[in-house]
């Protein structure tokens, strides 16, 4: 997937169950990194459907580093302007959003980097999203 694009050091996408995202449920993507010098962009792909009942979705974020440290953070993806019109692009029920999430990052060591992600939105199971990804670009 990523052969085609040389700048792309990883993408992957994972698919949100039907029936609902449950909060305690994580989604997890695992990223083998080689290289330590280049600087990086992070980006997190949203696709979400037109029943979704927010205009945003925040995003728990847990990065753990290949020598066991790890980072936390807390993501907004705004997938609705203030008329309520949807972001991103798509036709039909599907709308989908590329986000930057971070710009410049150094990965220091090389090896497995596991990113998880958990729904930060107060409902039990969210429903309305179809897939949540990762694209991690060299800049």
């Amino acid at each position: 997937m990523t052969a085609c694009q040389p700048n792309v050091a990883y993408h992957e996408t994972r698919s949100v169950s039907s029936e609902g995202w449950d909060y305690r449920d994580g989604i997890l993507f695992e990223a083998e990194i080689s290289d330590t010098l280049t600087l990086h962009e992070l980006y997190l792909d949203v696709r979400n459907t037109i029943d979704y009942p927010y205009s945003n979705l925040f995003l728990f974020m847990e990065i753990e580093f290949p020598d066991n440290r790890t980072l936390h953070d807390t993501i907004e993806c705004v997938l609705a302007d203030q008329r309520g019109e949807w972001t991103g692009k798509g036709i039909g029920q599907m709308r989908s959003n590329r986000f930057l999430f971070r710009d410049e990052v150094w990965f220091p060591v090389e090896g497995t980097y596991t990113f998880r992600i958990q729904h930060g939105m107060r409902d039990e199971k969210l429903e309305g999203l179809s897939d949540l990804g990762i694209r991690i670009e060299r800049k």
